[in-house]
């Protein structure tokens, strides 16, 4: 395989104009790979407001991104609601694989994420005989997540697993996770991608500030993210006299605003700020204006977010979970010990940035580690021991 492959990827995440920054690490991955290889990503989802399927395709060099999107099922029956959304799903994914292949010769299918793509995937397997990859990253295989349940998705998981030439995973962590679930496979840690072209160290860290400058970006979701916990944080803060200000990014509107009630309630009105939805490049100018970056997720995979932070040269904190302490290296942030606010609070209170490494050898790490090149090596030198398998 040391030419130049075409390779599928099959994806039950991806950026779409629904969820623009739904499975960004999975595209990321994707214009890695393309550096070097020809990548074609499909993704299906359902659209209430349509009434027959629509294919949307966009090509850059030798990125090709197609994405499938069909009539949502309008039943409230479950069972039947269930069956409808199940076969409807796997029929739009399926016809658009078999229409790519029709096209071009792919050499490897590649799963991201394994259900519900994984559906697609087993029916692709049994038309086309080439190697099948996986590279898994939903969180719901550790305990403190809990959602790898029910017959379908273990059942479908450990198919698709006992067929993958190797199961990429972001974590250790992970790994070890998925096994204490059966799924026996050729497991093989990769690296998340980091666009160090839009996140990169700047001069405005540095300007003096009074107020320690914290940073949170997230998708606000509070069973995931401890937004409260958060807050809780700045409001131990602020019973301490600790002059600090905490900007909140990321969030739908109507999440925002009932974060926006609580900061009123807790009398934070001038201590935290919310900033809505940001485009990477505002999120990296944010970045490179904070001091610290704080995330106290109560379940994580690899969070790309902290590795964007650190490309920028901005020291995190983070709670233990995922790969974050394979991900933090010292110098470069601190794990905390506990999910204690107490701990955290500590922990903002003693905080110096001459604690940290420089913005410019962590940049230079996180580039040679994290960035487009070194990951699309990384996941080239899998497709090949693979196909030797």
């Amino acid at each position: 395989m040391a030419s130049p492959l075409n390779i599928l990827f099959l994806c039950s995440w991806y950026p779409h104009d629904g969820n623009p920054t739904q499975g960004i690490f999975i595209r990321r991955h994707a214009e890695a790979l393309a550096l070097y290889h020809r990548v074609t990503t499909v993704f299906a989802s359902s659209d209430p407001g349509i009434s027959q399927a629509k294919i949307q395709v966009s090509e850059r060099g030798n990125l090709k991104e197609v994405i499938c999107l069909y009539p949502k099922v309008m039943s409230e029956i479950p069972v039947v609601s269930n069956f409808i959304k199940f076969n409807r799903y796997a029929s739009a994914f399926s016809s658009v694989i078999d229409d790519l292949f029709s096209k071009t010769p792919f050499d490897i299918i590649h799963l991201h994420v394994i259900f519900p793509a994984g559906i697609a995937a087993l029916k692709a397997l049994q038309k086309y005989k080439i190697p099948l990859f996986i590279t898994e990253h939903w969180s719901g295989y550790y305990p403190e997540d809990g959602n790898y349940k029910g017959y379908v998705v273990k059942h479908l998981t450990k198919e698709v697993v006992k067929r993958a030439a190797a199961v990429m995973v972001i974590s250790g962590k992970l790994q070890k996770a998925m096994q204490k679930h059966g799924l026996a496979g050729r497991y093989h840690l990769i690296n998340n991608v980091v666009d160090t072209v839009c996140f990169k160290p700047g001069n405005t860290s540095t300007a003096p500030n009074d107020k320690l400058r914290i940073l949170h970006v997230s998708s606000l979701v509070e069973r995931e993210k401890n937004i409260l916990g958060i807050l809780a944080v700045a409001a131990g803060l602020k019973r301490k006299s600790k002059p600090f200000h905490l900007l909140v990014v990321g969030g739908q509107p109507e999440t925002v605003g009932g974060y926006k009630k609580r900061v009123q309630e807790m009398g934070l009105t001038d201590d935290v700020s919310f900033a809505g939805q940001a485009a990477p490049e505002q999120v990296a100018l944010y970045m490179r204006q904070s001091d610290v970056f704080l995330l106290l997720s109560h379940f994580e995979g690899m969070p790309v977010v902290l590795l964007e932070a650190m490309t920028c040269g901005l020291p995190v904190m983070s709670t233990p979970v995922g790969a974050v302490e394979e991900m933090v290296k010292p110098g470069y942030g601190k794990v905390l010990k506990t999910h204690e606010v107490s701990e955290c609070i500590q922990e903002l209170c003693d905080y110096q940035r001459h604690d940290y490494e420089t913005p410019a050898n962590m940049y230079r790490y996180m580039e040679q580690t994290y960035g487009y090149a070194a990951v699309a090596k990384q996941i080239t030198e899998i497709y090949n021991q693979g196909a030797e398998c």
